[in-house]
Parts: structure tokens; C-alpha cells; sequence
């Protein structure tokens, strides 16, 4: 009995209803719909089905647990779908290299709606997973994050063959999906399932990895990079049901190395509290920004599009957006926060908006970043187009 209608996933693209769908994924491939509305003999969606098109999963976590890891799986979300998140448990993107693709547009694109506790929350545990095209709505006040990279892990450990030994105490978890970084451990790495051990932070626990190797005693941590957020809608729903972050990372270095974040729409109509789309709480290499909108309602002296402390950020990408915040302060800057002096990317072709008439600070001077084509007022005036901000040198 096959898994999908396409059990060799789409390794030569896909056309659906005459459109083609830039997809890489190697792997299977399985749907999801709880949609009332079916095509011709389509089931109506269960986790009791296989899968298919015409057989489709009920929810996304069911169908992340008929994925394998590391195999390139893709999950179809279908028009109209519809899924509930009020707790920080329900739903974790746990598969290595999964991509989750919403199919549908305006109001038939798949919908996750935050609700119940301020503490609802996706864990991000794997690495190389990707979702796109779904609309991500706050029903409840100052919901904390929409995904959060799952707290760091290490411990001294070992690799014997296809065997990962965390020997020493470890601080965090270890879980399937988790991309594992140390002196001598082979780039790409990744856990595949745990092996031993009553939980995943238990010393002595062990678990295969995906490539055999020779590792002695060093200090290996687990981290979830290469995630993608594509096409996707951030939605308040009032000033006072919002969301005040979308992805925040962890203190592990580099866990969220390769953040991609682009083509994605942010409605931010919180009043309430601090928004800001992305907080990254560590050194971090090759994050893109690209080609967003994003639109805030809040009054404050808070970066709304990036905050990294004291962090820096290195091969940063950050060109296309058009951002706007009415605050009339920027002290920190207003889209972009940072008291680290080593950055090293670009930013460019981006249109920023901000009211503040003293300074107009949109990025923390400092940086070492490259800048081109930046437009944003200085002046706060509301009904004036901005300037070429850094100054043109």
C-alpha cells in the first residue's frame, strides 16, 4: 500500500493545477486537510487514513510522525485547514529536513490560530525545516513566541560509528532531528533516533546519528539550523491579542545558523507590549530577511524587525523589505538592534518607515555591515518620503 500519490516525492518538481511548485524535497510526500469541503471521493481528513490526496492526514503532527528523518519528506497542508495552538506541546517541527507547505490563497490558505495561553508555541528540534504559505493568527494577549528554537543541548560525548554517547551530563536535550556540531564531528550530522536512555537529557543516553564516524571525548551540542519561514502571514487580531515575536533562538551559538526568513507578510496591530519579529540570543551565521512586509502599530523604542543584544551576525542578508512603525523614538534603532561591532553582510534596497524627528536611527551604528540603498526619514514628519539613511557617503 503506497504512503502517498507520490511516494518519490518530487525530486523534478511539481506541477498542481497547472502551476509549478519550486520544491527540492527529495522524500515522500503526504496531506493534510480537516476542510468540510472535499473534492470527489476525497475522505474526509483523519490520522486514521494513509496520507494520501484523496486519503489525507487530519493534523500536521501526525503527519510530522509518518515522516523520516533526514529523508527530505514534504507535507501538503490543504486549502481551508485549520489547526488550534494553546499550549507549547501540541505542535514541534521535530523532522529533519521536512518542508510544510500550505496550498491555497486568501482565505483558503491552511490557518494555525494561537489561543489560550500566552505560552502557546511551536519547539523548533530539527534541522533544514521549512514551512510556507500558512496564515499564523494571535487570539489571545501577547502571545511569546510562534516558534522557538528548542534550548540548547551539549555534553562531552562521543561517536562510535553511527552511535552518539552524550558520556557527560547534558545540559538541555537531545532529540531526533538535531543537528550536531564539535571538534571532528563531519558537517551535517544529525541525530536520527534515540537509542537508550530513560529521557533525552539522561547521561549515558545514546542515539544514532546519520553518518558513521570516529569522534573522541569533546564537548558536542545540538543545534536546529537551516529553518525557513517563506510566504507566510503574521496576523493580530486586536491591539490586545497579538503575537510579540515570531522566531526567538536560544543561547546556543550558532543554533540558528542559516534563518531564513522571506516573502512574508507581518500585521501587527499590538499595542500592548514589545514586538519584535525575530530575536536571535546568540552568535548566528547566515541569516536572510528578504522581501517582507511588515507593519506595527506599537509606540516604543524597540527594534521591530531584528533584536541581537550583543550578538554578532556574520554573512548577513537583509535586502527588499518594506517595514513601517510609527514610533518617534529610535535610540536602539527601530527595525534593527545590536550592540555588536562585527557584523559582516549587506543591506540594501530596503524602504523603512518610522516617525522619529530627532534621530531616525533604523540599525545600530557600529555594525561593520555594507549598506546600499536604504531609504527612511529623519525627520518625522508623516506625509514625506525618506532618504538614502546611513547617509550617502
Amino acid at each position: 500500500m503506497p504512503l502517498t500519490n507520490f511516494p518519490d516525492g518530487f525530486s523534478h518538481g511539481l506541477v498542481l493545477r497547472n502551476q509549478p511548485l519550486v520544491q527540492l524535497q527529495p522524500g515522500a510526500a503526504f496531506w493534510v486537510t480537516n476542510s468540510n469541503t472535499l473534492l470527489r471521493n476525497q475522505k474526509p481528513g483523519s490520522n486514521n487514513n494513509r496520507g494520501t490526496f484523496l486519503d489525507p492526514f487530519g493534523t500536521i503532527t501526525f503527519a510530522l510522525s509518518m515522516c523520516q528523518q533526514g529523508r527530505g519528506d514534504i507535507i501538503f497542508v490543504g486549502p481551508g485547514h485549520q489547526e488550534t495552538i494553546s499550549d507549547a506541546v501540541t505542535l514541534a517541527f521535530n523532522v529533519a529536513n521536512v518542508a510544510i507547505i500550505g496550498i491555497g490563497q486568501g482565505p483558503l490558505r491552511p490557518t494555525i490560530t494561537f489561543s489560550t495561553a500566552a505560552t502557546a508555541n511551536i519547539l523548533l528540534q530539527a534541522g533544514g525545516m521549512s514551512i510556507q504559505n500558512i496564515l499564523f493568527q494571535a487570539n489571545f494577549a501577547d502571545i511569546a513566541s510562534v516558534v522557538t528554537a528548542s534550548r540548547g543541548s551539549s555534553a562531552t560525548s562521543t561517536i562510535t560509528g553511527t552511535t552518539f554517547t552524550a558520556v557527560g551530563a547534558i545540559t538541555g536535550v537531545f532529540v531526533p532531528g538535531m543537528v550536531l556540531r564539535g571538534t571532528g564531528v563531519t558537517p551535517g550530522t544529525f541525530i536520527t533516533a534515540q537509542l537508550t536512555g530513560a529521557t533525552s537529557s539522561t547521561t549515558g543516553s545514546t542515539f544514532s546519528v546519520n553518518q558513521s564516524q570516529t569522534v573522541t571525548s569533546t564537548t558536542i551540542t545540538g543545534t536546529t539550523p537551516d529553518f525557513l519561514i517563506d510566504n507566510c502571514e503574521f496576523r493580530d487580531t486586536t491591539s490586545v491579542l497579538n503575537f510579540i515575536t515570531i522566531v526567538t533562538g536560544n543561547a546556543t551559538a550558532n543554533a540558528l545558523d542559516g534563518l531564513t526568513f522571506t516573502n512574508n507578510r507581518i500585521s501587527s496591530l499590538g499595542t500592548t507590549a514589545a514586538t519584535t519579529a525575530i530575536k536571535v540570543s546568540s552568535a548566528t551565521d547566515r541569516v536572510q530577511i528578504k522581501g517582507n512586509y511588515g507593519n506595527w502599530a506599537v509606540l516604543n523604542d524597540t527594534a521591530c524587525m531584528l533584536a541581537a543584544g550583543a550578538n554578532n551576525i556574520t554573512n548577513f542578508d537583509f535586502g527588499g523589505n518594506r517595514l513601517n512603525k510609527p514610533n518617534t523614538s529610535s535610540t536602539g534603532g527601530s527595525f534593527i538592534s545590536t550592540s555588536g561591532t562585527a557584523w559582516t553582510g549587506h543591506c540594501y534596497d530596503n524602504y523603512l518607515w518610522q516617525l522619529d524627528a530627532s534621530a531616525g536611527i533604523w540599525i545600530a551604528t557600529g555594525t561593520k555591515l555594507a549598506f546600499s540603498q536604504n531609504f527612511s526619514p529623519i525627520t518625522g514628519a508623516a506625509d514625506t518620503s525618506g532618504l538614502i539613511n546611513p547617509a550617502a557617503a
